[in-house]
């Protein structure tokens, strides 16, 4: 059976990564490598890093030599060979300076390079990120579907990170006298029908039930939209808050005669964004305002009997004293209508039910609970 030499300079020196696009039970035996006459560049606006050269500089990586067509062929796919190709080219193995030729990727046409990328200073969370975004990618490649299109890709990271974001969290909560775990839950089947900016995956499971019993395998059905934010700024000396709207899709499709419900700033999270970053960042997108001091109301899940979506919801200090009006991102098409509304009249329209998003009312009748402190705090 014929092999290939590959080498390895970027995200897929990381040997988890790697055993997840080849397909490999165990990572595979790897030996350090060098390729002259380049350097590493970070793809601008991306976490992955490409090839640029540069003469009389030298690229480290790794190199294994039993590759074969097969993993040769999840490699390029990985890769997707539009934007990178694997192509031969001399590298140096090892210390002893043995040439040998080996598939090396690049990129196919022109790319944009922003600083220098280095894998020892890659971070950890974006090494996670990746390595989750490898089992839906490589899913793709088992599936003879494609996975490059542009909507896809942004969809796929953000769901990535999510992924990579709860293994990394601290246990949840959990219910008096229910002690079990996913741990317990046995996957006969996963399937992807749908796979874009959102998803929908098919999870055929079994899991553990009181008295020791186990449910049959079920198919239970998950859009997954990857990890949100929702901030509410608050202006403490004037006790105002802001409120939003905007035409959604939800209640459209659910046949709402009037689908610009009452919201709070919201968003997804960018990749492996932190939360309380990602409220600011959408504060500024929707209503062009810089929020001060923030608090966490609560994480929690939105809809967990079908929906993936994880919402961590802050509230967050602001001067709303010339806020109001229309904004958004126009390559979004978003038309974000906020309006800035005494505290008294928010908790009158909670009254008469016309807050109707969760986070909207989450949000209200927290600060309802918290409002003298932070008054106090904030106005001070």
């Amino acid at each position: 059976m014929t092999s290939y030499a590959v080498f390895f300079y970027g995200s897929l020196r990381d040997p988890e990564l790697l055993r997840r696009v080849l397909g490999r039970e165990t990572a595979p035996e790897t030996e350090p490598a060098t390729l002259d006459d380049h350097c590493l560049r970070r793809v601008a606006g991306e976490d992955f890093p490409c090839l640029v050269p540069s003469p009389g500089d030298r690229v480290f990586g790794a190199l294994i030599r039993d590759a074969s067509a097969d993993e040769v062929a999840r490699v390029r796919f990985f890769e997707d060979e539009e934007e990178y190709a694997l192509r031969d080219a001399p590298v140096r193995a090892g210390s002893g300076g043995e040439i040998l030729p080996a598939l090396v990727c690049f990129p196919v046409g022109p790319t944009t390079a922003a600083g220098p990328w280095s894998f020892d200073d890659w971070p950890e969370a974006e090494r996670r990120a990746l390595r989750e975004a490898a089992v839906e990618i490589m899913a793709h490649y088992e599936a003879g579907t494609d996975w490059s299109d542009l909507t896809l890709w942004p969809g796929l990271k953000a769901r990535a990170a999510a992924r990579a974001r709860v293994l990394r969290e601290a246990p949840g909560p959990r219910f008096p006298g229910v002690d079990f775990s996913a741990a317990q839950v046995e996957t006969a089947r996963l399937a992807r029908p749908y796979a874009s900016f959102f998803a929908v995956e098919e999870h055929h499971v079994s899991y553990p039930m009181t008295g020791g019993r186990r449910s049959d395998t079920v198919r239970r059905a998950v859009w997954l939209s990857g990890d949100a934010v929702t901030v509410m700024p608050y202006d403490p000396a004037a006790d105002t808050v802001l409120l939003v709207t905007q035409w959604r899709a939800g209640p459209h499709a659910r046949g709402d005669a009037h689908p610009w419900p009452v919201e709070v700033i919201a968003g997804r999270l960018d990749g492996v964004e932190a939360p309380e970053a990602a409220a600011r960042r959408e504060a500024e997108e929707e209503a062009g305002l810089a929020l001060g001091r923030v608090e966490r109301i609560a994480s929690f899940y939105s809809s967990p009997g079908a929906v993936a979506e994880h919402v961590t919801a802050f509230v967050g200090e602001a001067d709303l004293s010339d806020a109001g009006g229309a904004g958004g991102l126009e390559v979004e098409a978003e038309d974000v209508i906020s309006a800035v509304i005494p505290f008294a009249e928010a908790m009158e329209m909670v009254e008469r039910q016309e807050a109707d998003t969760s986070p909207a009312l989450i949000s209200l009748l927290w600060l309802a609970r918290h409002r003298d402190r932070l008054r106090a705090e904030w106005a001070a």
